[in-house]
């Protein structure tokens, strides 16, 4: 339903067993999503616990143009630049008047909440991010993890101007 523009008309069959949440268009594969990057994120302390990997450095020290991938840029230009743009479009202030009045363009946030889940899974399942620990792969290792830290950031935030909270296993 959030999905669904403000203005659209929405019937709710809860007799229609043909709805479904499977699929790359859903909340499932969203949150499945969010799941992911947790775990991944959990994976990396955990090793660097162990002493397999040293501690993620600050951005400062990172070398990003080891980001070599196309679905690493596409990820940035997408999604992590234009963010606050999608956020401005979902809630829209109308000229002052008399009360407050805000239209909450939900549907926008789901959108890019799916798209961003598709890319991000494409991404992901063609990329190693948590490679063998040799000092000389630390480089990209880094950098990725920087980079998919922002995009954990970027589904967690949009997930909470819908009020759900992400989630961090399935």
């Amino acid at each position: 339903m959030l999905s669904t523009a403000h203005r659209s008309q929405i019937t709710l069959d809860l007799e229609n067993s043909s709805i479904s949440t499977k699929g790359t268009k859903s909340g499932a594969f969203v949150m499945y999503n969010c799941a992911r990057l947790a775990t991944l994120f959990d994976s990396f302390q955990r090793a660097v616990e162990q002493g397999t990997y040293p501690p993620l450095p600050p951005v400062s020290e990172l070398n990003f143009s080891c980001l070599r991938e196309e679905g690493e840029w596409l990820l940035l230009f997408n999604y992590l630049l234009p963010f606050p743009e999608v956020l401005q479009q979902a809630a829209q202030l109308p000229t002052p008047s008399k009360g407050i009045r805000i239209t909450a363009n939900t549907e926008t946030v789901c959108k890019f909440l799916i798209q961003l889940s598709m890319d991000f899974s494409s991404y992901y399942n063609r990329v190693h991010v948590l490679g063998e620990p040799f000092p000389h792969l630390f480089d990209q290792m880094f950098a990725r993890l920087r980079l998919l830290g922002a995009v954990r950031d970027v589904f967690h935030s949009a997930l909470a101007t819908l009020h759900l909270p992400p989630l961090s296993q399935i």
